[in-house]
Order: C-alpha cells, then sequence, then structure tokens
C-alpha cells in the first residue's frame, strides 16, 4: 500500500472518529436533558410513580426518570429545593409549611389521596384509647409534615383543639423506638412505619381510632427554575395516568411491583392499600386543605407570618390538563 493511499485512509478513519465522537456527544446532551430526577418518598403512596418506572411508562413517553428514594416527602421537599432532584412527591401538609417560606414552586397535580394512611399509635400498657387521654402526653412526630397536622387535625375533630400536649419532634424511622423505649407516650407515624411496629410487637402496640380524620393527598411538585420543558412535565404526567389506570385494572400485578421495589411484603402493603385511591388531580378541595391547615399553623404560632399565601399561585394545572387530554385522545 502507497503512502498516498495509506494518508487517505488515515484522514477518513479520522474524519469517521471524529463524527463518531460528535454523535455521541450529542446523543449524551440529548439523553441528559430528557432526564429527570425525581426523589420519591418511599411509601406506598408513591405507588404510581413506582409502577410508571417498573413498566417503562416513563421511556414510552421519551422521558428518562432517574428515581431517588428518601425517607418522607420532607426530605423530597428539601431534595428538590436544594437543586439535587427536579420533581418530588409530598403531602400538602409540607407544603403548606414550606409556603410560609418560600415561593419557588408548583405543584403539578395530586396523584393519591387516603383517609388512614397516618396513624396515632401507643403502647398497650400505658392504656391510651380516648383523645381526652392524651392531655399532657409527649407525642412523637415530623415536624413540618403530614404527621404533625395529623394529630392536631384528630384533636380537632373529636372536639379536643385546646387539648395540651407535648410535641416531640423527630426522624419517622426513629418515632417507633422512642415509643418502645418510653421516650414518647405515643407517635404519630405514616405507612409503611405502622405496619411495621404492629408486626413486630404485636399486642403490644394499640392504636387509637383515627380512620377519617384527616384526608392526606400525595402531590408531585416541582421548582420553578428546573430544567424540564413543558413537554416533558406532561410526558411524566402522561405516564403517571397510565400507571393509575394500570393499579385500577390490574391491582395484584401492581401491588407486586410495588412491594418488591419498597422491599416490603404483599401483607404488608396489603394492610393500607384499601386506603389509597389513585388518581390525578387538582381541584379546589387541595387549595381549601391548604387553606385550613395554614390557618391552624398561623393559629398555633408554628409559622412566623402576617397572612397566608396564595396557594393558587402554587398550583400549575396546565400540564395536568394537557395530560389527561392525551389519554383521553388515546
Amino acid at each position: 500500500m502507497n503512502s498516498t493511499l495509506v494518508k487517505g485512509v488515515m484522514i477518513m478513519a479520522a474524519v469517521a472518529v471524529g463524527y463518531l465522537l460528535m454523535a455521541t456527544k450529542e446523543a449524551a446532551q440529548v439523553n441528559e436533558q430528557q432526564t429527570a430526577r425525581m426523589a420519591i418518598s418511599t411509601t406506598p403512596l408513591s405507588a404510581p410513580i413506582i409502577i410508571a418506572q417498573e413498566l417503562d411508562y416513563f421511556t414510552e413517553q421519551n422521558i428518562y426518570v432517574e428515581l431517588q428514594p428518601l425517607r418522607g416527602g420532607h426530605l423530597c421537599f428539601e431534595a428538590l429545593m436544594k437543586g439535587d432532584a427536579d420533581l418530588a412527591t409530598s403531602s400538602e401538609s409540607v407544603v403548606m409549611f414550606n409556603s410560609f417560606r418560600r415561593s419557588d414552586f408548583r405543584i403539578i397535580s395530586s396523584f393519591v389521596e387516603s383517609d388512614n394512611d397516618i396513624k396515632l399509635l401507643s403502647l398497650t400498657t400505658s392504656e391510651l384509647s380516648t383523645p381526652q387521654q392524651l392531655r399532657g402526653k409527649r407525642i412523637g412526630m415530623v415536624q413540618s409534615s403530614a404527621s404533625e397536622f395529623f394529630l392536631y387535625a384528630y384533636l380537632i375533630m373529636t372536639g379536643h383543639a385546646d387539648l395540651s400536649i407535648i410535641p416531640i419532634y423527630m426522624a419517622p424511622q426513629d418515632l417507633g423506638p422512642a415509643l418502645l423505649a418510653g421516650e414518647v407516650d405515643a407517635i404519630s407515624i405514616w405507612e409503611p412505619y405502622g405496619y411495621r411496629l404492629h408486626k413486630a410487637y404485636g399486642d403490644k402496640i394499640a392504636s387509637l381510632n383515627s380512620k377519617g380524620s384527616y384526608n392526606l393527598s400525595f402531590n408531585l411538585i416541582t421548582n420553578t427554575h428546573n430544567n424540564l420543558s413543558d413537554e416533558q412535565l406532561v410526558s411524566i404526567l402522561t405516564a403517571l395516568r397510565k400507571a393509575s389506570q394500570y393499579i385500577a385494572s390490574s391491582p395484584e400485578q401492581a401491588k407486586q411491583l410495588v412491594s418488591d421495589y419498597l422491599n416490603i411484603s404483599p401483607k404488608q402493603l396489603n394492610w393500607g392499600w384499601e386506603d389509597y385511591i389513585f388518581r390525578l388531580s387538582l381541584n379546589n378541595s387541595l387549595i381549601a386543605n391548604l387553606q385550613t391547615q395554614a390557618r391552624w399553623a398561623k393559629a398555633a404560632n408554628l409559622v412566623d407570618a402576617k397572612q397566608l399565601p396564595d396557594y393558587r399561585l402554587l398550583i400549575d394545572d396546565k400540564y395536568l390538563t394537557q395530560a389527561l387530554l392525551i389519554n383521553r385522545d388515546h
């Protein structure tokens, strides 16, 4: 092979490598642009997101989602605000507490509701069975979360709004051990922690009748400075809508996917599954709930503010509206 031919081959090879590197770089950039980091709470409430991920509903919509499991919506919200996530799941109570401090986030959809996900637990030996008996008691709860509001909603609903209790704030995973160690008299805790205590300690754990005291909604939140396009947010909600439909049509398969992802037994998942209503929505009841909680937080001096936030400004329904239209068309 003469030198001219060799030189020509080398030039062609260099050009090919150059094109390959450019294509790889462009593909990586596209992939990065289409990736959404989502902080999700490790609770069955996150079922639609888990199912959408496990059944590739996100990728079907040409959006790649990286799930970041965390122990509670309050931590998911923190990750969002720190820039560690583009989206986060949280209860409306987390939204309410944070709304007094900042307004650079938006709720783009609620995706599940439950009136029995959070429970008030005590030791059987304490013989706490009525709200009156909570007077002066140390109650463990997660600060600025649905765990905190739930307790007060329970007292209000039972006609004991002025009952004096001693709030003890701690992380959700520490509430059970604190109860067992006698550091608190009762705890306000969400699933699956309640089930785990009942499972491990049986008759030693007692539950006060609190079903219906508080209707919790779990929401998908984004910040106002994320890098996701409107189209990508619509794609994510379209995938979640499909996941909700899958839960309704194939409940047993759906529960298996969720129990596998959360590494909990099907029996544990069934503990509160029937209390969940999976559907995508944004309506006036969410605003009313936020306003009610905000008035309570202000009256209880849990927040420092002269007036309530305008929650209409924190709810953005344009992505959900488009997602629902897409599903209807198909």
